[in-house]
């Protein structure tokens, strides 16, 4: 029996029919490499800890329900406590039914399961983010939430390879520098919470192939297949040409690429961590950037302390490109006194005699995020 996918289907076993925990749980020989994968990416980069309780996110889509069931099968072993958590943004009409169908693969599974319902539009609504932003922004904030009431100190989620390439050739597209090409990343904190992707280095294809040998349906999300998210254009269009006409590779070199930024990119960060300590200080609400040795740094010191101190400050970087960096550099050396740059989000900076300035300041939202200079009097 295939996996099947229907827009709106209740994911679970054989396309959403009752099975008996046992035989949910039960991996067959033909899909045990990719839980013996999972176990040992676990096991070695030491992603969960005996006693941890674990968030699941889980959409319905086939990344996220093959991740649930390789987890309900492994939980024991690993000596974690799953939860089951599906956000419903309320955006599609499915929606409901979607989320009634988590719940029914969750008891199959044995597992327990919390739905949040948000309404993205409302809770988003005059912040100038896209519709996909808001969506990730809210499900992310839900995720914390449940953490919080659960005492979790986990939340896995079902990223695989190809959307780590995708995620790269997006970057690059946009103009990314070395940190946007480090991809997504395999574990990081969010707030108290850690984030961790152990599918990160499964193909999509092999996602696919387990959910047909353990006979698992899932949903199939609509937007998916949406031209006009860059996302979705780049799966349909751009790496399927690549493929074909460049190299058969390129999802592969993609994710190599992704890996050794984050090699090169995590010693730059841990130098400008160090460089903190001396350079920058806290004045109020806003941080202080002594200019004469900041000038003194490596080009890439520099832009690694910026991007500290707006992460500091905003949170994320979203928005943000590699021009901003290089205006932001141009600003601490080559503008005069008293010059003020606006950039994504509601970042700040001003060049003073011996600092630079680097605050929040509420600023009409920007879709094509447009740089602002100008000098103050």
């Amino acid at each position: 029996m295939e996996a099947r996918a229907t827009p709106g289907c209740p994911p679970g076993v054989g396309g959403g029919h009752e099975t008996s925990r046992q035989a949910v749980r039960a991996p067959s020989l033909n899909s045990s490499s990719l839980v013996d994968r999972v176990v040992k990416v676990i096991r070695s980069d030491r992603l969960v800890a005996p006693g941890d309780r674990v968030l699941v996110g889980i959409s319905g889509g086939p990344d996220s329900v093959a991740l649930a069931h390789v987890l309900s099968t492994i939980s024991s072993s690993l000596q974690i406590e799953l939860l089951l958590v599906h956000v419903d943004h309320q955006l599609r009409s499915t929606s409901a039914v979607d989320a009634e169908g988590v719940s029914q693969f969750a008891k199959q599974l044995g597992l327990p399961v919390e739905i949040v319902t948000r309404n993205v539009r409302q809770e988003t609504a005059g912040r100038g983010w896209s519709l996909e932003d808001a969506a990730r922004r809210v499900r992310y904030q839900a995720f914390r939430e449940t953490a919080q009431r659960h005492g979790a100190q986990r939340l896995v989620l079902g990223h695989t390879a190809d959307d780590q390439a995708e995620t790269v050739l997006m970057r690059l597209i946009r103009g990314a520098g070395l940190t946007g090409l480090t991809g997504i990343p395999q574990t990081r904190r969010l707030g108290d919470l850690v984030v961790i992707r152990p599918l990160l280095r499964i193909r999509r294809d092999e996602i696919m192939a387990y959910l047909q040998d353990h006979h698992l349906s899932y949903c199939e999300d609509a937007t998916n297949q949406d031209p006009s998210f860059l996302r979705n254009r780049i799966r349909a269009q751009l790496v399927p040409l690549l493929e074909r006409d460049y190299n058969l590779q390129i999802k592969t070199l993609c994710c190599q690429l992704a890996e050794q930024c984050q090699v090169d990119g995590g010693y730059i960060q841990r130098s400008a961590a160090r460089t903190w300590r001396r350079l920058v200080k806290s004045h109020g609400s806003s941080l202080l950037i002594r200019k004469e040795p900041f000038v003194r740094q490596p080009e890439a010191i520099q832009r690694a302390l910026l991007r500290l101190a707006i992460q500091h400050l905003q949170g994320d970087l979203t928005g943000f490109e590699f021009r901003h960096w290089l205006e932001a550099q141009r600003l601490v050396t080559e503008r005069p006194v008293g010059t003020v740059l606006d950039l994504p989000g509601s970042v700040q900076l001003q060049r003073t005699k011996d600092h630079v300035i680097v605050r929040l300041k509420p600023l009409p939202s920007s879709t094509n995020h447009d740089i602002l200079l100008r000098k103050r009097t």
